[in-house]
């Protein structure tokens, strides 16, 4: 998806909801539920924020943790299952700030989300001022240390995940996410997502996309082979 700024979402009523997207991938392999139970089982927590919430695949986990689900995006594109269960708010979070008060949200999840936007440092600060003390940021972004993101970066001064064609802007290095959202937060965990085998897909131009997947996903969790990389903080 090429990229569009918020204005221009709003101005020229964009509507992406005929578009089919896949749920994050912390949702689909269990990262997501794993963390949900280590960090919040037992009693039940009073609230969670979903950041770029679009279906609302995200709520469906959080049910058994939280009594209160809140989910933010630039246009409500809820699923009817969770337009009843959930607190929506536009926002474009490029500018505005969250609409919650000072030290309100137990947890603030943003799966896909921060690498598209403008200003994600802003996003990160308004993240830590609603979460309680010790509450938990949980988000992912590309991996830019994956390596054949490397090897196309030496040759074409240019990387996958951000190109020309797509709408990713935040590439987040480590002495970057060191001074600014570690400046906030603890590192709880690093989580890479499954790596795919380098080129595999391009075996369906010869086969056919009946008989080849477009990815293999079967090299460790691992800044090498990982595309995407899940980062769990904790407030200070």
């Amino acid at each position: 998806m090429k990229y569009i700024p918020s204005d221009k979402v709003k101005t020229e009523k964009l509507d992406y909801r005929g578009i089919k997207v896949m749920a994050p991938w912390v949702l689909l392999d269990g990262t997501l539920a794993k963390c949900l139970e280590k960090y919040f089982s037992g009693k039940k927590s009073e609230a969670a924020l979903d950041i770029g919430c679009g279906g609302g695949a995200a709520f469906q986990a959080f049910a058994p943790y939280f009594n209160r689900f809140y989910g933010i995006d630039l246009v409500n594109y809820l699923n009817k299952e969770f337009i009843a269960q959930v607190s929506f708010s536009s926002v474009d979070l490029n500018f505005e700030r969250l609409p919650y008060a000072d030290g309100s949200l137990d947890l603030v999840t943003a799966f896909q989300v921060l690498e598209h936007l403008e200003n994600p440092f802003f996003v990160m600060r308004e993240v830590w001022r609603a979460l309680k003390p010790g509450g938990i940021f949980m988000f992912s972004v590309p991996n830019p240390f994956q390596l054949t993101f490397r090897l196309k970066f030496l040759l074409t001064g240019n990387m996958p995940p951000w190109t020309e064609a797509n709408d990713h802007l935040l590439f987040l290095t480590r002495a970057v996410f060191k001074k600014t959202y570690l400046a906030n937060f603890y590192l709880l965990e690093t989580i890479y997502q499954r790596g795919d085998v380098p080129f595999f897909g391009r075996l369906r131009a010869i086969f056919g996309k009946r008989l080849i997947p477009a990815h293999l996903m079967i090299l460790p969790r691992s800044e090498f082979f990982g595309r995407r990389v899940c980062f769990v903080l904790r407030k200070r």
